[in-house]
């Protein structure tokens, strides 16, 4: 088995990839064994037998990877599951751990319901709180009469009053099958929110509620009273027009996306303008399935959220468009597997003090390596990540090979970028305060970076992420700064360490009287907020000189020492400046 952070896929072996046939669901012919596992709940990975992808009906081991990704499997109908008999429970570890018993529904995909009975044994930290769980899981091929209710039951979104996730996806599957010899087909349509983090952040969560309420009481108010309505996510609807034929699609869900944008939204706290995206799949002219009619759906989603000039978009299968989408996914399976295959890999480039040039610390700088064996850097991964919503798999990732290089190589101290979307969610702080508690000399020689454009846009949030940070013993630096314009107010208010000047600024400091001003400006106010100061890019020795007379404390770039992928041996200099 492998170790990693929570994020990062651990599996035996390799796993079966192929969905479970559906009449295996709830009253399955034959045994599809057990599968053990084995949860480290302080890192939230989990290790998995052959079995695991088989028996729960999933194609990727990454929705087993971790207790978080587990989670979302579990059916909302569900009355039990593993985290309330591990974390709910009463009993205590006596040293021998507390063993457990459990039923619960879940739900990996639309149309694929049914039991898994768990058990098996966790055992507690010093503490006394659960740290690890061993246990079994196989699938109930004989539910009782109670748990086949409870599987057909509808269950509803308290907020909005429409389906669960899980019903509506279950209720897509049963109206395919129902329309199949209507030649009209159906229509599968998702609508998305427009800015509905930013809504919470100004006007509270309960207010957000309280919008997308509304949202679906005009949906409810539009569409006939057949056709399905289900909270797909936090800030998605899905509708199911059944029959309804592709023809009509597009002007349903402008007629839709009218409504909501045309009248402003009463709620507690006055009206409040909304509007929507939409995204438009045909059945089964487009996709057959539930799975690849959402898949479709979501995808045309995505690209009318890319558009400013509309709120639509049907599916479409034209061949541009297919190699765009098959291209996002080549990437998103190159660089998942990189990190299956533990080749996300760490490169170190100097910072120095100005001047004499001996090296103060290093850069951790994200690396990898394909299956033939070429180095790819930044710029190929984290774009990708991303665009595709996994950059918080290269930061775990990124995270804890820098704390190992720490742990081993007590001489140095390393500087780490991590995402503010990252580093804001309780997983990722829980696990850098566990990291950090196991050797807490590791915190006094890391600075963590934090870009500054990522900072501006929740100034507050900002400030209590940088002060959890420096809690733990650790530093903070603003890296990129003065891409985002932050104001000089604003900077006063962050309890930083370290400002990183972005590299645009240091390029062409030498030809740019602006880009002097910037820096000399930005260089008098680091020193009265004692805040130390590095240059990123330097490129030449005329810039490491000027930047010298100007007391910056760091210099970094190509000029001053590279970026390798081996750390130097102690006490190591490059380059003085004059």
């Amino acid at each position: 088995m492998t170790q990693g952070s929570g994020t990062i896929i651990s599996f035996t072996g390799q796993p079966d990839t192929e969905h479970v046939p559906a009449d295996m669901l709830l009253d399955g012919t034959r045994d599809l064994g057990e599968a053990t596992y084995a949860w480290n709940i302080e890192t939230d990975v989990m290790t998995w037998g052959l079995e695991a992808t088989h028996i729960f009906g999933v194609r990727e081991m990454a929705a087993l990877s971790s207790g978080t990704a587990f989670a979302t499997l579990i059916d909302q109908a569900s009355p039990h599951s593993r985290h309330a008999e591990v974390f709910e429970s009463e009993r205590c570890d006596q040293g021998t751990g507390v063993s457990f018993s459990t039923r619960y529904l879940v739900n990996p995909a639309p149309g694929l319901r049914f039991w898994i009975e768990d058990t098996g044994r966790w055992f507690a930290n010093e503490k006394g709180r659960p740290r690890l769980v061993h246990g079994v899981c196989r699938r109930v091929l004989a539910p009782t009469s109670e748990e086949i209710a409870l599987v057909t039951k509808r269950h509803f979104d308290p907020t909005t009053g429409a389906l669960t996730r899980a019903d509506f996806c279950n209720a897509l599957g049963d109206a395919i099958v129902t329309s199949a010899r209507d030649p009209r087909g159906l229509v599968l349509m998702m609508v998305a929110v427009d800015d509905l983090a930013q809504l919470n952040k100004t006007y509270g969560y309960h207010i957000g509620d309280e919008i997308i309420a509304a949202i679906v009481r005009r949906l409810r108010g539009l569409v006939r009273r057949r056709d399905i309505l289900g909270r797909y996510a936090t800030n998605k609807i899905g509708i199911v027009l059944a029959p309804s034929l592709a023809d009509h699609m597009e002007f349903v869900a402008n007629r839709l996306a009218s409504a909501i944008r045309g009248v402003p939204i009463d709620t507690s706290a006055g009206p409040i303008p909304a509007s929507v995206h939409i995204g438009g799949v045909a059945v089964p002219r487009d996709a057959k399935t539930a799975i690849e009619a959402l898949h479709a759906c979501e995808e045309a989603l995505t690209d009318a959220q890319d558009r400013t000039d509309q709120a639509f978009l049907a599916f479409s299968g034209d061949p541009e468009t297919r190699a765009k989408r098959s291209s996002n996914r080549e990437s998103t399976d190159t660089v998942l597997t990189a990190l299956n295959d533990r080749r996300i890999e760490l490169a170190f480039q100097p910072i120095v003090r100005s001047g004499s040039g001996e090296v103060a610390m290093y850069e951790a700088l994200v690396r990898m390596t394909s299956p033939e064996g070429e180095l790819m850097g930044a710029g190929t991964i984290v774009p990708v990540a991303e665009r595709l919503g996994f950059l918080h798999l290269i930061d775990h990732r990124v995270m804890e090979l820098a704390l190992e290089t720490l742990r081993r190589r007590r001489d140095i101290q390393l500087t780490v970028n991590v995402g503010v979307d990252t580093a804001l969610h309780p997983d990722w702080m829980a696990a850098f305060q566990a990291h950090l508690a196991i050797d807490k000399s590791v915190a006094q020689r890391l600075v963590v970076e934090i870009t500054e454009t990522s900072l501006i846009e929740d100034v507050q949030g900002a400030q209590r992420l940088i002060e959890a940070i420096k809690d733990c013993g650790a530093c903070v630096a603003i890296d990129d700064f003065g891409a985002g314009h932050t104001s000089f107010r604003n900077m006063r208010l962050l309890p930083i360490d370290i400002l990183k000047i972005d590299g645009t600024f240091i390029k062409n400091l030498a030809r740019s009287e602006d880009d002097r001003f910037f820096v000399q400006t930005l260089l008098q106010l680091a020193r009265h907020l004692r805040i130390e100061t590095v240059a990123e890019w330097v490129q030449d020795e005329e810039t490491a000189s000027l930047l010298t007379s100007w007391r910056v404390e760091y210099l970094q770039g190509d000029f001053v020492g590279v970026a390798t992928q081996d750390l130097p041996e102690p006490k190591s200099s490059f380059r003085a400046i004059a």
